[in-house]
């Protein structure tokens, strides 16, 4: 029901509200209502500008990779990848873009890959993150 209220709030703001676009995603996923989280992030890589070229690429990686999870297809996390790809050459210093980038890898059995996108990671974040610690117990030595 909430999927639908945003749904219909966005078309009432002619597909320009952003914060009901985050919802629909967020919903989307949560709910695995694939087609939903992807429309919307397809619409969002018309963005202006690099640095919403890469959130939209982000995001739709994001989407990718929770339905390549949920299904167990390499062909989604593939997928999300390359949209991660996309969000890193519009925006290279894009932390959490490295780090999930290098869970994907990981996922796709590409480990010595995915060290480094780890090891990139480690470079680009503060000593006392979460993730920075996490990503540092599998970077190259």
């Amino acid at each position: 029901m909430a999927l639908d209220s945003f749904k219909k709030a966005d078309k009432q703001d002619d597909g320009h509200c952003r914060a009901c676009q985050d919802k629909m995603i967020k919903y989307g996923i949560e709910l695995g209502e694939w087609k939903i989280a992807e429309v919307v992030v397809e619409g969002l890589a018309e963005g202006h500008g690099d640095r919403d070229t890469a959130l939209a690429h982000y995001d739709f990686a994001s989407v990718l990779m929770a339905e390549g999870l949920q299904k167990h297809k390499d062909e989604l996390l593939t997928r999300a990848h390359d949209e991660l790809t996309k969000a890193l050459a519009a925006v290279a210093n894009f932390p959490d873009a490295v780090f999930t980038d290098g869970r994907v890898l990981a996922l796709l059995r590409q480990d010595d890959a995915a060290k480094a996108r780890f090891a990139e990671f480690v470079k680009l974040k503060s000593g006392d993150d979460p993730s920075r610690q996490r990503a540092a117990l599998h970077r190259p030595s």
